[in-house]
């Protein structure tokens, strides 16, 4: 079913909404159809009964959940995107996300593994320190990783944050290359 409506937003609202939803004034029109298409799928569930919740948070993990699914392109957001949707703090932007990645596992698998293939393919080899350095936004993205590695082989060193430093990890070699073939990645040269 194709469904298209007109609706009038002001230029200041564009202009917040711009800076809320981190894209350019040309493709607001785009994300926003988007985020409709993730909203109205919202709303057909709870009237189909198929999402009855009761908590709020049981809200927000299923909104965050369409939302990646639908207005993010099946990527994994960071901590500053959702605070600024969902007007929360940083920490409780991380464990929105952490819960619906969670509780929603299944219909996003799709975006974890996608999200960690391109980071794993845009790494940088540190030579001097013997390492490969990744530059992570989404600090859950680094969460997951980990837990695959204690999945796969849990002898290997986990993803570390680089000191003094706020999104930069270092990743062991041999952990990069387990990854690697675990999310079909192609990997960087050494």
């Amino acid at each position: 079913m194709k469904i298209t409506f007109d609706i009038d937003i002001s230029q200041p609202d564009q202009n917040s909404l711009i800076a809320a939803i981190g894209c350019d004034a040309k493709g607001l029109n785009a994300t926003l159809n988007r985020h409709a298409k993730a909203a109205l799928n919202e709303y057909l569930e709870t009237y189909l009964g198929r999402r009855v919740f009761s908590r709020g948070s049981d809200f927000l993990e299923h909104r965050l959940a369409l939302l990646i699914e639908h207005a993010m392109e099946q990527k994994i957001p960071n901590d500053a995107g959702i605070s600024r949707l969902f007007q929360t703090t940083l920490s409780a932007s991380r464990t929105l996300i952490r819960n619906a990645l969670s509780k929603y596992r299944y219909q996003l698998q799709s975006a974890m593994n996608g999200s960690a293939k391109a980071l794993l393919e845009t790494v940088t080899w540190r030579a001097d320190g013997g390492f490969y350095q990744a530059q992570v936004k989404a600090a859950n993205l680094i969460e997951l990783l980990n837990q695959r590695l204690v999945a796969d082989d849990p002898t290997l060193k986990p993803i570390v944050r680089l000191p003094d430093s706020v999104g930069t990890f270092a990743i062991d070699p041999n952990s990069y290359d387990l990854l690697c073939a675990g999310f079909t990645a192609t990997p960087v040269a050494r």
